[in-house]
């Protein structure tokens, strides 16, 4: 079980909310006080993410069709 006091109402329910999708994995480690499993498991893992990349990502990764080159665009 977790127990967590808060000044303020509001800040309970924030908090409530946040962690109210969180997957079984991540409220165990809340529950358990172990931080850092939590930190590691709310790292982002997909595959389309930056981090896990080989390629690297600009402002126009999303424009694949669109080469600059000298100012012109081609």
């Amino acid at each position: 079980m977790f127990h967590q006091e808060f000044n303020d109402v509001e800040q309970a329910i924030f908090f409530e909310k946040r962690i109210k999708n969180w997957s079984g994995k991540k409220k165990l480690a809340l529950a358990n006080g172990d931080l850092d499993l939590l930190k590691l498991l709310a790292q982002c893992r997909n595959e389309t993410h930056a981090r896990n990349s080989d390629q690297e990502v600009g402002l126009d990764s999303a424009r694949p069709d669109i080469t600059i080159t000298n100012d012109k665009i081609l």
